[in-house]
């Protein structure tokens, strides 16, 4: 008996030999000091051209019953007549056990090979679902390679927009209509002037096949698609904005106004636009136009507007206000979330008369003050560090108070306070050295005018010091400084601690600081307008142009914004610049295949990296485009 085992055994080996596939068992050892494991593979050996191959079929895993040697020749015995078709030879010696596990395992090798419909399966698969030539290899050619990553996930985006169609209703042509897509998709993945773009579209990306446009697009036709977009951008404000409300369910009860402004190159003297006036970036070399935002809790744009240079921030809320009523769904109050530039007591009462509650930072700075609730609530900001909340009413206000004492605004504050400080004493140094020097400024009334204009200059903290001077005979001999007490309002400003605003009647410290909170999205948008998609400097020279040029950034905007959102919602928090870096991997080419009878162009997108496929996944687009072939056939 025990010599028909083995002559059994011995017998199912010679098949399986002879059927060329085998178990190979690879030992395993992740580090020095981890045991040892065993991996197992199918094999299959082949002949080519004398020699003897092998390749790997299909990874087995580490099963433990697969450490039996016994136990492996009846799985591979399973899996080999499963894949050819046959009986599975002594079926009665095979435990359930085994049976299962070789099943499985013939089910993860239909997956690979797309081949369970077949009786008998091949490998490589059948000819009937493969193309087959004899292939010159050294004749190989890739050429026309161009970016289509971040091409092809905004086209799929402005799709899931419905941008499209709402421009077709507005009366564009096909024609206007693509070039208007494709003016705002390049505007979101270079971010540069018309003419750059254009030059791009035509050598670098596949943007324009994408929107299968086969023609050129000049920097004027990109001007012209911008300038017919704003020629349209009440009606498309408003289209976008509830279209994205609906995608994502959105609740439209918080906004948030701000204000911004970009600068330009050129001194811009025929702009009624274009004047000089406080500039963000520090840029009082230039004239600047401004530019304002409704947005809402998840950084979508309600609608913008673009003002003359030298408005103040407070001076444009009214109008932003009365926009806002006209698109919001009846029956909303929505809250006006506002920032220190803007919440001025004339904007505040204006926000109460109209009927919207507010929450804003309070520009006052109230001197005595008591806390109503003596219990403070402890939290966390989104830096990790430790906050204290309270609310409370002061005299003489019917709002409610919230007090916030922040342990990183007071380490800002008091780093500004050094460095501030530390500037005006060298400039009053500077006056005081010129006392001795022999063609220095001596003056009464000249040095007094010079410490004027330093006051003037360093007003922040100027005020904190007390200036005397010693005079004799006309000329001041000597000048002295000292910083006096601090008084309580600055005091409270050095420690960090400063006011949120609300009509709000019953609401708590968690629930106001939430809204309040909401802030962060406008810095996000106006960071992302400036550094990624680059707002400014406005290169043109026509007003209408610069409106054009805003309005056109603001869309693109939106368009990123909407991949960001959906992004998020599969918790990939990446800002665009990232995810345009990632996107790049991804490209397109033309393959030029010889063959015996015939030449092959095939155009052909690259196969994406595990991260643009989660990109793809999490806004649900197609990470490819079917592959076009041209055959070219020798005469």
């Amino acid at each position: 008996m025990i010599c028909s085992g083995v002559r059994s055994i011995a017998r199912v080996e010679c098949i399986l030999y002879l059927c060329g596939m085998f178990i190979r068992e690879v030992k395993k050892q992740r580090s020095k000091k981890s045991g040892l494991y065993y991996q197992y593979n199918l094999v299959q050996a082949t002949r080519v051209d004398g020699k003897v191959k092998q390749r790997t079929i299909l990874y087995l895993g580490a099963e433990e019953l697969m450490k039996e040697s016994t136990s492996r020749n009846q799985v591979l015995s399973i899996l080999k007549a499963k894949i050819f078709g046959q009986e599975v030879l002594f079926p009665g010696d095979i435990s359930e056990e085994v049976k299962q596990l070789a099943l499985s395992y013939f089910e993860k090798y239909c997956v690979k090979f797309g081949q369970s419909d077949l009786p008998v399966v091949s490998i490589p698969p059948a000819p009937k679902q493969a193309e087959f030539h004899n292939i010159d290899i050294k004749a190989l050619e890739i050429e026309d390679v161009k970016s289509f990553g971040a091409e092809n996930l905004c086209k799929q985006i402005l799709d899931k927009l419905e941008l499209e169609p709402c421009l077709k209703g507005l009366g564009l042509t096909p024609e206007q209509t693509t070039k208007a897509l494709i003016a705002i998709a390049a505007k979101a993945i270079f971010s540069c002037s018309e003419n750059k773009t254009a030059q791009i579209l035509a050598r670098n990306s596949e943007l324009s096949a994408c929107y299968k446009y086969a023609q050129r697009i000049s920097h004027k036709q990109l001007y012209s698609a911008a300038d017919l977009l704003y020629e349209h951008k009440s009606a498309i404000d408003d289209f976008l904005y509830r279209r994205v409300t609906d995608m994502f369910d959105l609740e439209d009860k918080i906004v948030i106004f701000d204000i911004s402004n970009t600068y330009f190159e050129t001194r811009k003297d025929g702009s009624k636009i274009a004047k000089r006036g406080r500039s963000k970036e520090k840029r009082t070399d230039c004239p600047i136009v401004v530019f304002t935002g409704v947005i809402n809790s998840e950084g979508f744009i309600r609608h913008s507007n673009v003002y003359e240079g030298n408005t103040p921030d407070a001076k444009t809320l009214h109008e932003m206000i009365v926009e806002l009523g006209k698109y919001s769904p009846l029956g909303t109050k929505q809250t006006i979330v506002m920032d220190a530039g803007i919440a001025i007591e004339e904007n505040v009462d204006l926000v109460k008369k109209l009927g919207y509650n507010y929450v804003c930072v309070s520009r006052k700075r109230i001197g005595n003050y008591q806390l109503t609730n003596p219990s403070v609530l402890q939290m966390t900001d989104r830096h990790k560090q430790i906050i204290e909340l309270s609310i409370f009413k002061p005299a003489g206000y019917t709002d409610t108070w919230m007090y916030v004492q922040s342990s990183q605004k007071r380490v800002k504050e008091q780093s500004m306070d050094i460095k501030l400080k530390a500037a005006f004493e060298e400039d009053m140094q500077s006056i005081q050295k010129a006392l001795s020097a022999k063609s220095g400024t001596k003056k009464t009334i000249k040095v007094w005018e010079r410490i004027g204009r330093i006051k003037q200059k360093h007003n922040r903290v100027s005020g904190q010091y007390e200036i005397n001077v010693v005079e004799q005979n006309g000329n001041i001999t000597e000048i002295f400084w000292t910083q006096k007490e601090k008084s309580t309002p600055k005091s409270d400003k050095e420690n960090g601690v400063y006011f949120i605003r609300t009509n709000y009647e019953n609401i708590n410290e968690k629930e106001l600081w939430s809204i309040y909170n909401t802030i962060r999205e406008v810095e996000s948008t106006f960071r992302c307008l400036k550094s990624d998609l680059q707002i400014r400097p406005v290169h043109h020279q026509k007003d209408s142009r610069i409106q054009s040029h805003i309005y056109l950034t603001i869309l693109a905007y939106q368009l990123v914004n909407t991949i960001r959102h959906m992004l998020k919602q599969s918790n990939i928090n990446y800002s665009w610049d990232r995810i345009k870096l990632i996107m790049t991997t991804q490209t397109m080419q033309t393959v030029f295949l010889t063959t015996d009878k015939k030449q092959i162009h095939l155009r052909k997108s690259s196969k994406p990296i595990q991260e643009v496929q989660d990109i793809y996944k999490a806004t649900s687009c197609n990470s490819n485009t079917a592959a076009t072939k041209k055959y070219v056939v020798y005469h």
